[in-house]
């Protein structure tokens, strides 16, 4: 008679393990030690032993036969509800009958209304009581009702004596909804040791436990539950990413590079923070040409939104790895994206430095002449850099030029004086007349 109807019970739906927290709630406290199996027995013993009535006997196994045997629900709610019993017993009997059918229905408040009625009787008999208690507390957590919850959870773990990992692990989950991130570990490692118990592994303590520990900036604790988590499940990629982040947050450097490299290798980073936070690390580690070809990589993927600081991220990465050439190319895409003219002057300018250094000069005196075109506000350095991209590609004449715009620049007079000597004495010494 019941078999159908146990079976609605472990459908009850858990929330889920990350949601958000609601508004902090009075302490509820757990007992976990629990009651020997000599103890749960003698109270089974002792349990009266009590049938439904005849008649409410009929109608229950008339909407049972319904429910199984058409599944027709709602009929065999219908069926139910007509019913008047006189006894106690039989009021609890059919409100725990009724609940399980109503939350099959998935009307989970009359569902919660009658079973928490059957179970706070206290008159069935020890199955039916546990199941009562349970599903008492599942439906609680299933309308977000953290605090009954953890009390009718509690009361099955006193009446049962069961090391359920199925319950802890829903005990830390009202704790983590309530906020109480100090009560998620207890219940969390009680979840972990019933399952590897019963030789199963299960993440969603070890997520609890890094969340209790993370909410608590307790950053070090939750390192070592996301290590012997990777040590039992190591392809949880989110695991990988989240690791990397703590060893950043504890100064870790070479532990949070290392482990979000093999993230990457292992293809568990899919988000661009996590690929952005490698580039980062790579760059602060000194390791200027894997940020940048990184960074360059993901831009052209897609992965990482192609915005005027991410392009100039790489410029930046390449200049420091004295790639200078490639460094340029990637100034001129920022310089592309700048919002304002007097940005996009001064990306050009760095690109003509850039292309400088790398020694190619025609380059750099187009990058220049656009910085200029641009109204740089600095134009005597502007023309000074333009002056040297001149000279060393042998075209005196306009470096003549340049330098002597520079010298209408107070601070560049001296240096341009000087160079406007040298620049002549080449020329000359070239046979090149200016």
């Amino acid at each position: 008679m019941h078999k159908k109807l146990t079976t609605l019970l472990s459908a009850s739906v858990l929330c889920t393990v990350m949601a958000v927290a609601s508004a902090p709630a009075a302490s509820q406290e757990i007992n976990y030690n629990l009651p020997s199996a000599e103890a749960v027995e003698a109270a089974k013993q002792s349990r009266r032993n009590q049938t439904v009535s005849e008649r409410v006997g009929r109608r229950l196994m008339t909407a049972l036969d319904l429910y199984t045997e058409e599944e027709d629900t709602k009929g065999a709610i219908a069926i139910l509800e007509e019913i008047n019993p006189s006894s106690e017993f039989d009021t609890a009997y059919l409100n725990r009958f009724l609940g399980n059918l109503y939350a099959a229905d998935n009307q989970v408040e009359k569902a919660f209304d009658l079973v928490k009625k059957a179970a706070d009787a206290d008159v069935l008999g020890f199955g039916d009581q546990s199941l009562v208690l349970k599903l008492t507390a599942d439906l609680a957590l299933q309308s977000e009702e953290y605090r009954t919850a953890l009390t009718y959870y509690g009361r099955w773990l006193q009446f049962t004596g069961e090391a359920d990992p199925d319950v802890f692990l829903r005990i830390a989950n009202a704790y983590y909804e309530l906020k109480q991130f100090e009560k998620i570990v207890r219940p969390a490692d009680l979840a972990i040791a019933a399952y590897e118990a019963e030789g199963e592994f299960n993440k969603n303590p070890y997520v609890l436990k890094v969340a209790a520990y993370y909410e608590t900036e307790n950053y070090r604790e939750a390192i070592k539950v996301l290590e012997v988590g990777l040590n039992k499940l190591p392809t949880e990629k989110v695991w990988w990413s989240q690791l990397g982040m703590l060893y950043m947050l504890t100064e870790q450097i070479d532990k949070a590079l290392q482990t979000l490299e093999i993230s990457y290798l292992a293809g568990y980073m899919d988000k661009e923070s996590q690929i952005k936070a490698l580039i980062q690390l790579y760059a602060n580690s000194r390791i200027p040409y894997k940020a940048a070809t990184l960074m360059v990589k993901h831009l052209n993927a897609g992965d990482i939104e192609k915005t005027a600081r991410n392009y100039q991220s790489a410029a930046s990465s390449f200049e420091q790895a004295r790639e200078y050439s490639q460094a340029a190319a990637m100034y001129g895409l920022s310089a592309e994206l700048q919002e304002t003219q007097e940005d996009k002057a001064e990306f050009y300018r760095r690109q003509g430095t850039a292309y400088l250094r790398a020694e190619e000069y025609s380059k750099a005196a187009d990058s220049f002449l656009r910085a200029l075109d641009l109204g740089i506000e600095e134009e005597g350095r502007v023309y000074m850099s333009l002056t040297e991209a001149y000279f060393y590609d042998n075209n005196f004449r306009e470096a003549l030029k340049s330098v002597q715009e520079a010298k209408k620049s107070s601070g560049q007079r001296r240096n341009a004086v000087s160079w406007e000597q040298y620049i002549r004495q080449k020329a000359s010494n070239r046979g090149v007349s200016l």
